[in-house]
Order: structure tokens, then C-alpha cells, then sequence
């Protein structure tokens, strides 16, 4: 293709145009605020990760998919939202065409992993529930194997749609023109369907029928105890019961939001290439940040509505400040001395 020979005022007159400029003040509290929230997000999820690895009571094959979302909310936090951030202080895009697509590979590729992992999660605790002969044959080494499966075929499939551009297949002309000094993620429609369907609307109905099978399932167990006699077996039964269906109301929740922050997302996108490309950018900003704030979120779901995880998390704050007391009592002594 002779780019040379694009007219991209005349093309980019056909669709929305950009947001304006902000003021320097207000895009230097807008930066600050997306570098906050990264630090938190990075923050947060360690905390995740370091609870798991430290509390061997958290050591779990549900908690290996907790700590797997982790690894993808710290990897949106250290190799996605620092290059919006950059894109949006500089204002522009100064990397290069491969730099983008790499960063915009993440962005997909965290987003899928994340879905991938949830919905493997729930598909867990539907057996942990459900089938608890069957959830007992899982083994820590398939656990393994499935994790795996949930990174690599995201990195693959976003791999090869991106750098071969596949996804930019009959709209050439317009990307070409909105990629001169920007690094939006744009995508055809058959694209934009692909990349939807498979990492997000089929796990969506996945988790629906879990979730609704796994409820279904402790209603008619709540039913069956308070029409039978209860001897000490079934209370043991019971109590395991209820702490599965705790783990399962928590993940749940964290599934929830998950759905509620990337859901627009995944609209307003196929809403956009289904019109050509009609919506406002600011609108399609809108819902990239909100997707974003779930990998802040989760962290925080997990300290609320967990108590292993808020004991762990306040056992590793216990931890980093007495090893802060400790230094600052050696620092003291070694200056008086």
C-alpha cells in the first residue's frame, strides 16, 4: 500500500474526531491520578501473591487461579497502563508502530487471561459444590497444565491476529491515519467479533451456568437439612459445605465485578465496528479505564470479603513495619554510638 497517497483529512473527516486538549493542569492531575491507580494496582495485587505464598492456609488450587488473575492485574499494571499514561502526558505516541502493537498485545492479553482464569475458577467451585467426588480427582498438577493453557493461548492468539494484521483487514486506510501520532487499539469487525467471543462472551456464559447451578445446588441442600435430623456427621458435612459456599460467594463477587467493569468495554467495541467506527472516543476511553479498574479492585474484594485473605494481608503489614521498626532502631543505635 503507497501510504503517500492517503488523503487522511479527508478519511479522518468521516469520524468522530479526537478529544480535545487538556490544560496542563488538568492533564498533569489526570496523570497523576493513572499513576496512583497503577501503584495500587501493582500494590494490591503483590499483596495477593505474597498472602498466598506466605499463609499456608491460603495454599489452595482455587487460590493458584486467584494468584494467576493476580499475575495478569500486576502485568496491566507494569506493561500497559505506564504507556497510557506516557501516551497521554506526551500527547502522542512516539514509540514506533511495533512498540504499539506489542503494548496493545498485553492489553488483550491480560484481559483474556483474566477471563480465562475466571471462568476456570468457576468451573472449580461448580465442582467443589457440585461434584465434590469429581473435584476431588483434580490434582495440583493439572491445576498446573490449565493455568498454563489460559496464558499461552491469549499470548498465541493475540500474537498472531496482531503482528500478522489480521485485525486491521479492510480498514487499512483508517487505521493508518489514526495510528500518525497515536496507539489505539483498533480492530476490524470480524475481528472485533473473534476476539470477543472467544475470550469473553463464552466464558461470560460459562461462569452464568456455574454460578446458577452452584446456587441452585446449596438452596436445595439449605432445604434438605431443615427437613432431616441432623446428627454430627451431617453438621461436619454442613461445615464444609458452607466454607465451600463461602469461597464460592467471594469468588463469585470478584467474578461479578469483573463482568460489570469489562462488559461496557466489550460493547461500546463491537457497538463501534458494527457502525464503523462511529462512537466517540471519549466515550471508548471511558470504558478502557473502567476495565482497568478491576484489576485495582480485586485486591480490595478480596480483603473485604475474605477473612483469610484480610488476616494474611494484615499479617504482611505487621510484617513490613517491624522490619521498618527494626532498621530504624539500628539506624538510631548506630548514630548515637
Amino acid at each position: 500500500m503507497n501510504n503517500t497517497s492517503i488523503n487522511c483529512e479527508e478519511i479522518l473527516a468521516r469520524f468522530p474526531p479526537p478529544p480535545p486538549r487538556m490544560s496542563m493542569v488538568v492533564k498533569s492531575l489526570y496523570c497523576v491520578f493513572i499513576l496512583v491507580f497503577s501503584l495500587i494496582t501493582l500494590t494490591g495485587n503483590a499483596f495477593v501473591i505474597a498472602s498466598v505464598a506466605m499463609v499456608k492456609t491460603l495454599q489452595k488450587r482455587t487460590h493458584a487461579f486467584v494468584v494467576a488473575v493476580a499475575c495478569a492485574d500486576i502485568g496491566v499494571a507494569i506493561f500497559v497502563m505506564p504507556f497510557r499514561l506516557y501516551e497521554e502526558w506526551n500527547g502522542g505516541w512516539l514509540l514506533g508502530e511495533s512498540f504499539c502493537l506489542t503494548v496493545n498485545m498485553f492489553d488483550g492479553v491480560f484481559c483474556s487471561v483474566s477471563m480465562c482464569t475466571l471462568c476456570c475458577l468457576a468451573i472449580e467451585r461448580y465442582l467443589a459444590v457440585c461434584r465434590p467426588f469429581l473435584h476431588a480427582k483434580i490434582k495440583p498438577s493439572l491445576v498446573i497444565i490449565i493455568i498454563a493453557v489460559c496464558w499461552s493461548l491469549p499470548i498465541a492468539g493475540w500474537g498472531i491476529f496482531l503482528f500478522n494484521q489480521y485485525h486491521i483487514v479492510g480498514i487499512e486506510d483508517f487505521v493508518f491515519c489514526v495510528l500518525d501520532g497515536a496507539c489505539p487499539l483498533i480492530t476490524n469487525l470480524v475481528s472485533t467479533l473473534v476476539l470477543g467471543i472467544v475470550p469473553f462472551w463464552l466464558p461470560l456464559l460459562v461462569m452464568t451456568f456455574c454460578y446458577v447451578r452452584i446456587f441452585v445446588t446449596a438452596n436445595r441442600h439449605i432445604r434438605v437439612i431443615c427437613e432431616t435430623t441432623i446428627t454430627d456427621a451431617d453438621r461436619r458435612l454442613q461445615l464444609a459445605f458452607t466454607q465451600k459456599m463461602k469461597a464460592a460467594k467471594t469468588l463469585g463477587i470478584v467474578i461479578g465485578c469483573f463482568l460489570v467493569c469489562w462488559l461496557p468495554f466489550f460493547i461500546v467495541v463491537t457497538g463501534d465496528a458494527v457502525e464503523g467506527f462511529q462512537w466517540s472516543v471519549q466515550l471508548k476511553i471511558s470504558v478502557t479505564w473502567l476495565g482497568y479498574l478491576n484489576s485495582m479492585m480485586n485486591p480490595f474484594l478480596y480483603y473485604i470479603f475474605s477473612s483469610e485473605f484480610k488476616a494474611a494481608f494484615r499479617s504482611i503489614v505487621k510484617c513490613m513495619r517491624g522490619y521498618s521498626d527494626d532498621r530504624l532502631g539500628y539506624s538510631s543505635n548506630t548514630i548515637s554510638s
